[in-house]
């Protein structure tokens, strides 16, 4: 799958096949966010790979808008260095990068908002100066999924040269 055919049909996934994923592809989803752009090239980022069942499972007992983390075959916490004055932006550019990499690998990935952030900083070991921007679950959708989406026509949110100015 090329980069535009990744984008245009990414959907976001919450039901995950019972089926594991080779852990060289997991690395792989790393490698595609290590390589995001940031902001000077600070990189104000680091991933914790979590394959571990039982960890998959406490982890998502402390996300209450994502149980399903618990049937990912694997997921990424996503922690970002708040004194860099950037760090939300470069992380989320990350995070983006992993889940378009996974999806051209045929997995599904969603993210998680709603976390217990201290906690799983906790569990997972991490400094307390460093903030969990999300948890990414990721794993073979349990459903065949064709990849539609809704969206406003392109004329309703580009401009050409000027704002009001339709693109021919």
């Amino acid at each position: 799958m090329d980069a535009l055919d990744a984008v245009l049909t990414k959907i976001e996934v919450r039901e995950f096949a019972a089926e594991d994923v080779p852990y060289d592809v997991q690395k792989k989803v790393l490698e595609a966010g290590r390589m995001a752009a940031s902001a000077y090239n600070k990189q104000p980022w680091i991933f914790i790979l979590i394959n571990d069942k039982d960890l998959l499972k406490k982890v998502a007992a402390l996300a209450n808008t994502g149980p399903y983390i618990s049937k990912a075959a694997f997921a990424v916490a996503v922690f970002v260095d708040p004194n860099n004055p950037f760090h939300i932006i470069d992380g989320t550019r990350a995070v983006q990068n992993m889940m378009i990499a996974a999806w051209s690998f045929g997995l599904g990935s969603v993210w998680v908002g709603g976390l217990e952030r201290e906690k799983i900083a906790e569990l997972l070991k991490v400094p307390k100066n460093l903030y969990l921007l999300t948890v990414i679950p990721f794993g073979k959708p349990a459903k065949k999924l064709k990849g539609k989406k809704t969206r406003k026509p392109l004329k309703e949110i580009a401009f050409l040269n000027y704002y009001g100015n339709e693109l021919k």
